[in-house]
């Protein structure tokens, strides 16, 4: 499956293969775009919602080896202890940065024939 294209992204939403999403986003090695369940980790708390381990694992089908994570424009997305560590303990590399930074990583990446997965936090 070819990488994924983005394009116009800005606070709050983004283009990726010519369709426009609102919403934030993981994307899996395999090519499939869907939401981010963010239900799923509102059990945590705090003012943002944070990355917890069971939205992580709809980033891990079509078995990624990196696990790319755009942290949002100002790099305030919150990623929980328990993701980080299921990650390292699955032996994927995480890569954490501001969603600009994210993307040109993602391309880098994907042009390189690698195995990544994306989370995309699309606003603050």
């Amino acid at each position: 499956m070819p990488p994924i294209k983005f394009e116009h992204a800005q606070f709050g939403s983004i283009v990726a293969n010519g369709v426009r999403y609102d919403y934030d986003l993981i994307l899996t090695a395999a090519g499939e775009i869907r939401a981010r369940p963010k239900h799923l980790s509102k059990k945590y708390g705090g003012w943002h919602t944070i990355l917890g381990p069971e939205e992580i694992k709809f980033a891990l089908a079509g078995a990624p080896k990196i696990v790319l994570i755009a942290t949002g424009h100002f790099g305030v997305l919150p990623i929980h202890a328990q993701t980080r560590a299921l990650i390292a303990q699955l032996g994927i590399v995480l890569e954490c940065a501001r969603i600009h930074r994210a993307l040109a990583r993602y391309d880098e990446l994907a042009r390189a024939g690698k195995r990544v997965a994306m989370i995309l936090h699309l606003t603050c």
